[in-house]
């Protein structure tokens, strides 16, 4: 991350340059010497503004939190816990939002923020004399600072549009005295402006990659191709105070522009996949960046034991975590297990992204292995795991936002060849079976495995740990239930990858790792004694034999002796099950070819959509987009309905009970802005 370390800095200036543009006060204390009419004196000082207006973008009420992770949720893909209550952060995504939510205040406040921050940018920067008279280099560096500024302004109208629809439309500073009654623009004015804006940035921006977080040319192209996608797709419309979803009748236009764009990206080769698809994100967690496979990212820094500035990945959407080895993580989204199950069990996206654990004080994995244990799965990506560990990230993290990802180019250019052609071209199935492949692992080294029980034991109190070493690969997990009666390992009562002692299949093993199972009993076992009272539970020690107490009592003089089963109570006076470690071995598993990951030809144009709709959950999950996607597509209530029918009985999903179509593919304009503008219509149903 090269340019964040200035965002102190950076938002002290921005409050003194937009101060008429922002609500909130920053607790920074601001350069008061700084005004938009002295500030613009050279290019640090224009490359300082802009810096600003991508710190918008950063604030926790945008990407460090509420855009991505909170409003989010709540589809087919995942859910935020618990009930609706006092906390907004469940209340927004459970669909019962209310226009008095001060987290839909904040982020409105912040995205129009960020538009006034790039509107003085946009404002300032041709005033300057470098702007006309100066050097190449410095009508250079201008320029990209304009079309970035251009960028970013199209962009957080973008986020307001898809946020809350049709909203004031303002392209020049606030001025002193100037009114609040500005009336909402219709969107597809919006988006006729936004599309001119990513155009002319496109047409500013550098065209290499990019060595930090700033845009460049693909990446804007990229982002508008998401955007004509949007505004070629359903969103709700207020037809006289009475919602309706509807698409434009010249939606093949925004279409045909998103082909244009993701053609000129792809054409460039500039872009690929890494081939591991868990490197992409434990390279984000790591805070190294990927410029061939990310096209448009937030930055975020986080001071040392502190929330300021981090983001919420990897702590509030991460494996629920007890502190000790790594930090403790909040885990608030909660994964659905018909999500789970909509993966192919050779697909190593699912165990990955999937946790279907959590991580004690020691680091070790947990299964849920109880009959309802998938209720508790959560988000894998970002796993405390793989960060860094730093003082800037025991509580929120510097992970960055990924936006935009080059999978989301491949899998925009098969659904607008899918959708402008009738049906799917090569060029469609091309794109969508390279994201595949990469999902299957068929570029990396190495297989997933699977873990047997040869000998089940006996004696075992609890399921006990499995550990699993060389080998070359990770991610594996083992898993087992007990068997009351004689305390052995049968198999778990939820098998997810068709193995009944496998929890998670791993992947990259390039040999057979070692697996083993701890002893059913603890250390520093005592040893038998008579004419002593055990209770139910106790392990004994008598010779090399161990022994779990099964029914209470007091010793006689016979020891157990037995090698296998329980003794007798008439004999030992309490009664003891032999107790013996399981024995256990890792199988490497038939490892995926470009046969299993590519789809069939001869699909039709609904086959391949809905193809589509769920290769996008896969690859994309938990990054920010399902809720917009199904949206756009107009799925959004028959998802989550299809979802309820696919969820076991009494599991708690208020998604279903609460979602109103016709409304909640809004949210409400905030309150505190109908109480100071006047001429702002609110969103039907609210």
């Amino acid at each position: 991350m090269k340019f964040i370390n200035n965002r102190l800095i950076v938002s002290a200036i921005c409050l003194s340059l937009m101060a008429t543009s922002c609500k909130k006060t920053l607790e920074v204390e601001p350069y008061s010497s700084f005004t938009s009419a002295n500030f613009f004196e050279n290019e640090n000082q224009a490359y300082m503004a802009t810096l600003g207006v991508y710190q918008s973008l950063g604030q926790q009420a945008t990407y460090g939190w509420y855009i991505n992770l909170i409003y989010d949720n709540d589809t087919d893909v995942s859910q935020i816990d618990g009930n609706v209550d006092a906390n907004q952060w469940r209340a927004i995504p459970h669909y019962a939002a209310t226009k008095e939510s001060s987290f839909l205040d904040q982020t409105w406040i912040a995205l129009f923020q960020g538009v006034g921050r790039a509107n003085v940018v946009l404002a300032q920067i041709p005033k300057m004399d470098a702007y006309t008279n100066g050097s190449d280099t410095q009508k250079a560096l201008l320029n990209r600072l304009i079309g970035e500024a251009k960028f970013l302004r199209s962009y957080f109208y973008f986020d307001l549009v898809r946020l809350f629809g049709d909203v004031p439309l303002k392209l020049t500073p606030s001025q002193t005295g100037e009114k609040f009654d500005v009336p909402s623009t219709d969107r597809y004015v919006i988006y006729d402006q936004i599309i001119k804006d990513m155009k002319e940035a496109a047409d500013l921006l550098p065209e290499t990659l990019p060595t930090d977080e700033r845009i460049n040319k693909w990446g804007a192209k990229a982002v508008l191709a998401k955007v004509a996608l949007y505004a070629g797709g359903y969103s709700l419309r207020n037809n006289g105070g009475i919602g309706s979803v509807e698409r434009p009748a010249n939606y093949k236009e925004y279409y045909t522009l998103a082909k244009q764009q993701i053609d000129e990206v792809i054409g460039s080769k500039l872009y690929s996949l890494n081939d591991d698809y868990t490197k992409v994100f434990k390279n984000q967690s790591q805070h190294i960046l990927e410029p061939k496979e990310s096209l448009f990212e937030v930055a975020f820094f986080n001071q040392a034991n502190s929330t300021i500035g981090g983001n919420s990945i990897g702590q509030f959407n991460a494996p629920t975590t007890v502190n000790g080895v790594y930090r403790q993580a909040n885990s608030r989204v909660l994964v659905l297990k018909p999500f789970f199950d909509s993966f192919d069990t050779k697909d190593v996206r699912r165990d990955f992204a999937v946790a279907a654990f959590s991580i004690d004080a020691k680091g070790r994995r947990v299964p849920y292995l109880a009959a309802r244990g998938d209720e508790n799965w959560k988000v894998g990506k970002w796993s405390r795991e793989y960060q860094t560990g730093t003082l800037q990230e025991l509580q929120s993290t510097n992970i960055n936002t990924v936006i935009m990802r080059y999978s989301d180019v491949l899998l925009m250019r098969a659904e607008v060849e899918n959708e402008l052609n009738n049906g799917p071209n090569t060029l469609a199935y091309d794109a969508i079976n390279e994201v595949r492949r990469r999902g299957y692992g068929v570029n990396t080294a190495g297989r997933s495995i699977s873990i047997d029980v040869l000998t089940p034991g006996s004696g075992y109190s609890a399921v006990p740990t499995f550990t699993i070493v060389d080998g070359g690969g990770t991610g594996a997990i083992g898993g087992a239930n007990l068997i009351a009666t004689s305390g052995a390992l049968g198999p778990m009562t939820i098998v997810t990858t068709g193995y009944p002692n496998t929890v998670n299949a791993g992947y990259g093993y390039t040999s057979v790792p070692t697996v083993t199972v701890s002893n059913p009993w603890p250390d520093n076992v005592s040893n038998w004694v008579s004419s002593k009272s055990y209770s139910v539970g106790t392990y004994v020690k008598q010779g090399s034999n161990y022994y779990r107490v099964a029914t209470a009592g007091t010793s006689t003089s016979t020891a157990p002796s037995h090698t296998s089963g329980n003794s007798s109570a008439v004999s030992t006076g309490a009664e003891f099950t032999y107790a013996s470690p399981a024995v256990v071995k890792a199988t490497l598993l038939v490892k995926p070819t470009a046969n299993d990951a590519d789809l069939m030809s001869g699909k039709s144009k609904e086959q391949f959509f809905d193809v589509i709709v769920s290769e996008r959950a896969r690859e994309l999950c938990f990054e920010g987009g399902r809720r917009g996607d199904l949206i756009r597509w107009n799925l959004l209530g028959a998802k989550i309905a299809l979802t309820k029918s696919l969820i076991r009985p009494n599991y708690t999903y208020l998604s279903f009970a609460n979602f109103r179509a016709n409304q909640h593919e809004l949210y409400p304009i905030p309150l505190s802005e109908t109480d100071v503008n006047t001429s702002i219509n609110q969103n039907p149903g609210y």
